[in-house]
């Protein structure tokens, strides 16, 4: 008997492994505003979002993400927030670029529907035609191994949330 032989022998079959069932749904009883805020993001009003940022940016469509580098404070919209997570589904026909919610320095989204869970947000991008999306949470954020935490670095060093019902 070979090796390869002895070690194979030696392995038991694993136990049948019964199915969970179908998904019986998750928890609807979240706070969007109480999320953000957990990702170190804020959720304001227009009114306010006017006193914040009176010189903020809603630029059209560009061919080169480093002509963004220099925009201090971009403003797009949102497809849809998640009220579990805080998350927004970013989509390529808001963004002037796939790189704008990450290299410029405060990043401002308007978002009109709230989802309450990932499963509902799901659900929402059945019908999604975008070749380029991404769920973002909060602004740049990065620890080291001494928990030293730092916003900002590879990212927005803010974000800001608009709700327009």
């Amino acid at each position: 008997m070979s090796a390869r032989e002895q070690i194979l022998g030696k392995i038991e079959p694993l136990a049948e492994i019964k199915h969970p069932g179908a998904f019986q749904g998750a928890s609807e009883d979240f706070d969007f505003k109480a999320s953000l805020e957990v990702v170190g993001a804020r959720m304001v009003s227009p009114e306010e979002l006017e006193r914040i940022f009176p010189n903020r940016q809603r630029l059209e469509k560009t061919l080169d993400g480093l002509s963004l580098a220099e925009v201090e404070v971009l403003e797009i919209d949102g497809a849809f927030g998640v009220a579990e997570n805080g998350a927004i589904w970013l989509t390529e026909e808001a963004l002037p670029h796939r790189v704008a919610p990450f290299i410029c320095q405060h990043l401002v989204i308007h978002v009109q529907k709230i989802v309450p869970n990932m499963h509902a947000a799901y659900e929402e991008l059945t019908n999604q035609t975008t070749g380029f999306g991404l769920f973002l949470a909060g602004p740049s954020k990065t620890a080291d191994i001494e928990q030293s935490l730092v916003i900002g670095a590879h990212g927005a060093r803010s974000l800001t949330v608009v709700i327009h019902a």
